[in-house]
């Protein structure tokens, strides 16, 4: 038997669906593990040096490009929230005037879309990385923070909802820690 409103119908799934859309790109988590670092100290760089790593077996399936993809979303959403606060994003100095942001992803799974179709909870997607932000001029650690971005949404936004949209919301929240918005 046919819908007598398909169009409406139609309707609802958009309305919803979009409703619910910044979930998957909203900002991640930062959590200290070290003593808070205070914005005025990260005040003085000009420059950022950004590396990356995965750490053991939870971050293993992570590629080179996925590394060079959150690393480059983090510039940019950098950029985004303070366009002229540095002037430099590739800088590999040991100069003073430069942030060495090391993210070491600890965690990298792609959870499943089926399972997240099915029932929200299921199949979740995480990105969890330490975060260390240093002056290698100085040879001194600044900070260390703890970053995770988990999505779990169900039905057909969990369901088509990848973790390339995930990443976006793991680099604001990188991004917050760089620019020293991020003391919880």
């Amino acid at each position: 038997m046919r819908s007598k409103h398909p169009v409406p119908v139609l309707m609802t799934f958009v309305v919803l669906a979009l409703l619910v859309a910044g979930c998957a790109g909203t900002a991640g988590s930062a959590k200290p593990l070290t003593a808070a670092i205070k914005p005025e100290i990260l005040a003085r760089y000009t420059r950022v040096s950004l590396t990356t790593s995965a750490l053991g077996d939870a971050a293993s399936k992570m590629t080179q490009a996925d590394r060079d993809r959150v690393a480059a979303l983090v510039a940019q959403k950098v950029k985004e929230r303070a366009p002229n606060r540095f002037a430099d994003f590739a800088a590999t100095t040991t100069d003073a005037e430069t942030l060495h942001v090391t993210i070491a992803f600890t965690r990298y799974d792609e959870g499943s879309a089926f399972a997240r179709a099915m029932l929200a909870g299921l199949g979740q997607i995480h990105i969890d990385a330490e975060v260390t932000l240093e002056d290698r001029g100085l040879q001194k650690v600044l900070g260390k923070l703890e970053v995770t971005k988990t999505f779990a949404w169900g039905g057909l936004y969990g369901g088509f909802t990848g973790i390339k949209n995930v990443e976006d919301g793991f680099a604001e929240a990188v991004a917050k820690v760089v620019l020293g918005e991020s003391s919880e």
